[in-house]
């Protein structure tokens, strides 16, 4: 989930657990709610690591201690003395290192939902949890917290904020009850076509809680579509040329339209998989939890064969996370670099030594 919304989280929580009374012996409720939004905004503090090593930011350092159960009492208690001395009440920073707790808390529910991964037992285990019910960005979410959070403050109102949350779960869970009908109708593709050992995986999508990507996992393939659930037949066709983030909606299929691609797995192919297998993309490995060959580049002076996680493939949208490894003509050693966020063709080093 975006920082901000998560925020937003944060700010709704300290205010839906306030006192039903305050006085002098609690934290006031603006303070309440600016320090419940600013540690609810901590945990991606670990953004900071991505300009040191940006394959490892992905791999190990994305979604892990900040973001971790085992952690967050550690990260609550130094918070809460921090803005214990900020707002000079020091006395009362057991109550601001539980809102801090309750924040934080909400940040990892609300990461969880999503397809990424959250590592929430780290340093113990690194073991990434992820529901995969919400995209990152989701602009129903944002706005029901957001509407939440501004009538709350507004009528001073604790069950509002509170009625918020349970909004905020109501909408939840119907994009579970969506992400199981997307499920059915991958399951049904792969019995059509008799795959008794197949896997379905089903990923939200942007801009819509009905548009969801559908994943057949059966061999040494992938077979992929994008469906839009409650499509009309009459939907129009994408321009398959076009790169607009409106044009995205249209490729989001009806039920009976559905165009599957298929995709080869990373380890799939001879010199795909020799680079797969390369000690240096370890992890990418580690990151990819679907990953597949992007494409492989053979010049006059180099060879270079690159990969991407198939959850990160969206319609229209230049891939983000692709990685591979090129090699001089006539050297024998492969180096491992990455594309260049919305370029095709610029390379950058994965490693600053590298």
């Amino acid at each position: 989930m975006d920082t901000i919304t998560h925020a937003l989280v944060g700010a709704v929580t300290a205010r839906a657990t306030a006192p039903k009374v305050t006085s002098d012996k609690h934290v006031p409720i603006k303070i309440r709610v600016l320090v419940g939004g600013l540690a609810a905004a901590f945990p991606d503090i670990d953004f900071v690591l991505l300009w040191i090593n940006p394959l490892a930011f992905i791999a190990d350092w994305h979604r892990a201690e900040t973001h971790s159960f085992v952690m967050l009492p550690v990260w609550a208690m130094l918070l809460g003395l921090l803005f214990a001395w900020i707002v000079k009440r020091r006395h009362q920073w057991q109550e601001l290192a539980s809102i801090c707790g309750l924040s934080i808390f909400s940040h990892i529910i609300t990461d969880l939902i999503t397809s990424w991964g959250t590592m929430i037992f780290a340093p113990i285990s690194g073991y990434r949890a992820s529901l995969g019910l919400t995209f990152i960005f989701d602009p129903v979410f944002t706005l029901i917290i957001l509407t939440g959070l501004i009538i709350a403050l507004m009528r001073h109102s604790r069950l509002v904020a509170r009625s918020g949350l349970v909004m905020l779960a109501a909408y939840v869970g119907v994009q579970a009850v969506l992400k199981s009908q997307a499920t059915a109708i991958g399951e049904a593709y792969a019995a059509k076509r008799q795959w008794p050992d197949a896997q379905v995986y089903t990923l939200p999508q942007p801009f819509s809680p009905f548009h969801w990507k559908i994943i057949v996992s059966e061999g040494k393939r992938y077979h992929a579509s994008y469906i839009d659930l409650i499509a009309g037949e009459d939907k129009q066709q994408p321009h398959k040329t076009g790169t607009s983030l409106l044009g995205i909606r249209n490729y989001y299929r009806p039920r009976s339209q559905l165009q599957w691609q298929r995709y080869h797995r990373a380890d799939s192919r001879g010199l795909a998989r020799l680079v797969w297998q390369q000690p240096e993309m370890a992890p990418y490995r580690r990151f990819a939890s679907m990953p597949v060959l992007y494409r492989i580049d053979r010049t006059a002076s180099n060879h270079c064969v690159w990969f991407v996680d198939l959850r990160f493939i969206i319609p229209t949208l230049t891939s983000p996370f692709r990685y591979g490894m090129c090699k001089r003509k006539g050297e024998s050693d492969w180096r491992i670099y990455r594309l260049q966020r919305f370029s095709e063709n610029t390379r950058l080093r994965a490693y600053r030594h590298n």
